[in-house]
């Protein structure tokens, strides 16, 4: 008896100790899981990234739920940091937020927050929610060559300045790093081009040549849709991801060498990912999942390793999950789910019964069971995919006679996604087939 309650002290004197974990939220731009090394697509080389998915949980089907923007990441990161569903995000402006900002509600919760790197979303201004920042990066840059310096070592070094310092005081901290890598315009050293020798590039199998997808309006290439074009786009952005990645390491070796490392909860993700070409798609702006989809890993304190998990989830899902991390109460206004339970591996895989898209007035999408329904509403055009067994969305089953009673049904949940997240696109008149 004396033995466990001398171990209830000295658990509770630890906890006093260490106490709140700190936070870094790391966040490319437009990186794909075809560009981590531990999602298991091609040669790229991200020894670092690889590294925090083995100490943590990875996931595989994490999804941006879509874009009323051209610039996805706006859409993207503005749902990230205030918790709200599109649509509702999409009416955020410095003067009307649903709540606190993630950066916010933790330094309220007596956190330091520091923030530097690219900006691109919607509400107050980095200056007016953080305490101190470094360099601001616009959406778009002209370049990543600047009289200091490379642009994504300035935002690593950076990082490294804000550990150095906070490790000399005792108050936890939440330090958001926000590479603009690996968007365009991909300019790095060439020692990480060599890395991916063109001819040497592995293209999907949904990247074929000639025409570009009709139903996609915004294509970052020409037609015909070109191989070689696309593998040079390849080359390009793995060379960018590997230089981050550097940095990124750099940065967690600085977190240990301060002594803030196993007291950290770490994440590393993107805003969305990107097509060079895999279903007709070179741009962004489509819910394929090579662009739907981004990398989600999560480490810290209590949270197993090297754990991947396949179950759908939304990016979004960080602003709840990193209150419920801590023991902060998650608002009522948060749509977003918090994946403590998925983390701490004690609740079923899909928090969502099904996963919402949707890209402008012209693109919406529902995955339900494994199954896809993609439906184009100026065209008139959907398309139907089976994810377990065509996970690159090939071969369209829309007109297969046994897909019409499982479309019916997905329908009907997509019906209650848009009055659950406030879509007022009237998809029946398009696509009466599948509504009535």
């Amino acid at each position: 008896m004396r033995f466990k309650i001398g171990l209830i002290l000295l658990v509770c004197c630890w906890n006093n100790l260490i106490g709140q974990p700190n936070i870094i939220l790391i966040e490319s731009d437009d990186q794909s899981n075809l560009a981590v090394g531990a999602y298991g697509f091609g040669t790229i080389k991200t020894p670092n990234i690889d590294k925090i998915a083995a100490s943590g949980v990875y996931f595989t089907n994490a999804y941006n739920m879509g874009c009323w923007s051209p610039a996805v990441c706006i859409p993207s990161r503005t749902m990230l940091l205030h918790g709200t569903y599109l649509w509702k995000a999409s009416k955020i402006n410095a003067s009307n937020v649903p709540g606190l900002s993630l950066t916010e509600r933790l330094k309220a919760s007596g956190y330091d927050t520091y923030f530097t790197g690219k900006w691109h979303a919607l509400g107050k201004k980095p200056k007016d929610i953080f305490d101190t920042h470094g360099t601001i990066l616009p959406g778009q840059l002209k370049t990543y060559n600047s009289p200091k310096g490379h642009y994504t070592d300035i935002v690593g070094k950076e990082a490294i300045s804000f550990i150095n310092k906070a490790a000399t005081k005792n108050t936890p901290f939440f330090l958001y790093i926000a590479f603009n890598a690996p968007h365009v315009p991909r300019q790095t050293e060439q020692k990480y081009y060599d890395l991916y020798p063109k001819d040497e590039i592995i293209l999907p199998p949904s990247v074929k040549a000639g025409e570009l997808n009709p139903n996609i309006k915004y294509n970052y290439t020409s037609a015909p849709l070109n191989l070689k074009t696309m593998k040079g786009r390849y080359q390009q952005n793995n060379a960018m991801v590997t230089h981050m990645d550097e940095q990124i390491g750099a940065i967690m070796e600085s977190l240990k060498i301060n002594g803030l490392y196993e007291n950290s909860i770490i994440v590393f993700m993107s805003d969305h990912g990107i097509n060079f070409g895999e279903n007709g798609v070179a741009g962004k702006v489509c819910i394929y999942d090579v662009s739907a989809k981004a990398p989600l890993i999560i480490m810290g304190p209590g949270i197993p390793k090297h754990v991947k998990k396949e179950g759908r989830v939304y990016l979004q899902d960080i602003y709840p999950t990193l209150l419920d991390l801590i023991g902060n109460k998650i608002p009522n206004y948060i749509d977003f789910k918090s994946l403590k339970p998925i983390l701490l591996n004690n609740s079923e895989e899909n928090l969502y019964e099904s996963i919402y898209l949707a890209m402008f007035n012209d693109q919406r999408g529902i995955i339900s069971d494994n199954k896809k329904l993609i439906l184009y509403p100026e065209t008139g055009v959907s398309e139907f995919y089976n994810l377990e067994e065509d996970p690159w969305e090939i071969n369209n089953l829309i007109n297969a006679k046994s897909s019409i009673s499982t479309i019916k049904k997905m329908a009907k949940d997509f019906e209650r996604w848009q009055k659950k997240t406030g879509d007022t696109l009237d998809i029946k008149e398009k696509f009466p087939e599948y509504f009535n």
